[in-house]
């Protein structure tokens, strides 16, 4: 187990060995959590939200409300049927 020391501005240091092992580079966000035992555990955030939806392909399509009860309601016909069979 590594020991890891904490300055007096707050802040952490991960020995290289740590880094390295995580892939963690300047300016990597963890995500930082407490388990039941009290322990402090820490979790790479490999992404960001935002660029989860990056090469996302545009959406051209646009439904009225009308439209989408139409379609949530056709849907649930279906499945309805498929329950009887």
């Amino acid at each position: 187990m590594t020991t890891v020391t904490l300055t007096s501005k707050g802040q952490l240091t991960l020995p290289r060995p740590l880094r390295d092992a995580l892939g963690l580079a300047p300016g990597a966000r963890l995500q930082a959590s407490i388990d039941r035992q009290g322990r402090l555990v820490l979790v790479p955030s490999k992404y960001e939200p935002e660029e989860l939806f990056l090469h996302r392909p545009k959406v051209n399509r646009c439904l009225s409300l009308e439209q989408m009860e139409q379609a949530i309601a056709a849907a649930a016909g279906r499945s309805d049927d498929r329950e009887d069979a």
